[in-house]
């Protein structure tokens, strides 16, 4: 879809706005309201902790009736996160075959795309009127200092070490924010797929993962220029997750090994998850929630592999 079709293209009409994402109540259009329905808390999954900001149910669904009207957008083709019809599979797809890799990661992301980054997007690039944008704004921006946090000292301690000064940013939880922190960040990525385009690198975005690759060496004057235009819009590069994979090694993408071969494959730790659901499985056979885990591990590996894990895949089929 073009910018101009879009129902959110010069929209002026609060009225329409509300008819819009079906929102119940004009209080949703205050963002003191809104953040008294997220609740923050700092998730330490697989010892890696990240500021997650959960949205209550009704909240969620205004959410989502935004990011479908956001997903009708004509997106880039560099772009894999949140678009409808591509995957982290078909990301990694991409530089499948390719000798050399380079992976980039934006620190904290999500809390560092300010709420004025997202009003300007609202204001320029859609050319809401000033009041439709501080609404969509408010939907989709979280205020830390004013939620209801259980422990505050916790949470400052997290973010002055994760370097997060922009405490109104861009919801982490919300299903709308993939997709906005894309287009918020548009001109940024343009310019980063544009240079890589000039050097001949396969470039792909993936959230706050940004993939290279090439049949050639990726130089670190490449490198260097990238970060300087990420500087330039007041992010900055992991250092901890950067990564540079050479030829003949295997190399992981979003969740996908591409091996010495250049072909795709199943990551070890997703095999193991795998074998050990199915042995509680036949444990605990009438453990439904089981079976719902190890269908979805099955359905994540077999789009890797098409012929993966046929017995367990059968096994599944009988229930």
């Amino acid at each position: 879809m073009e910018i101009q079709k879009s129902p959110l293209y010069k929209l002026s009409n609060k009225n329409y706005l509300k008819y819009l994402l079906k929102i119940p109540d004009k209080k949703f259009f205050k963002q003191s309201y809104i953040t008294q329905l997220i609740t923050p808390y700092i998730d330490n999954k697989n010892g890696k902790k990240r500021l997650i900001e959960v949205p209550d149910l009704e909240l969620k669904k205004i959410q989502s009736r935004l990011k479908n009207i956001l997903s009708l957008l004509q997106m880039p083709n560099y772009v894999f996160s949140g678009v409808k019809g591509r995957s982290y599979y078909d990301n990694a797809y991409l530089h499948k075959g390719n000798k050399y890799v380079c992976k980039i990661d934006l620190e904290s992301f999500f809390p560092n795309i300010s709420r004025e980054k997202v009003y300007l997007f609202f204001l320029t690039y859609f050319k809401c009127s000033s009041d439709i944008a501080y609404i969509l704004t408010n939907l989709t921006t979280v205020d830390l200092t004013r939620t209801k946090i259980k422990n505050n000292k916790k949470l400052e301690k997290f973010l002055e070490y994760k370097n997060i000064f922009c405490k109104n940013h861009l919801i982490s939880g919300s299903p709308a924010s993939q997709l906005l922190s894309y287009l918020v960040n548009k001109d940024m990525f343009d310019e980063i797929y544009n240079l890589a385009n000039k050097n001949s690198i396969n470039v792909s975005i993936y959230v706050d993962d940004i993939i290279f690759s090439s049949f050639n060496k990726i130089s670190y004057d490449f490198i260097k220029q990238i970060k300087r235009i990420i500087n330039k819009y007041n992010y900055n590069i992991s250092n901890s997750k950067f990564k540079r994979y050479l030829n003949g090694y295997p190399k992981r993408i979003t969740g996908v090994i591409i091996d010495k071969n250049g072909q795709l494959s199943i990551p070890n730790s997703l095999r193991l998850k795998i074998i050990k659901e199915f042995e509680y499985l036949k444990s605990h056979p009438n453990d439904s929630k089981s079976k719902i885990r190890l269908r979805g591990l099955i359905l994540s590996s077999r789009q890797i592999e098409p012929n993966a894990f046929v017995g367990i895949y059968k096994y599944l089929k009988k229930f």
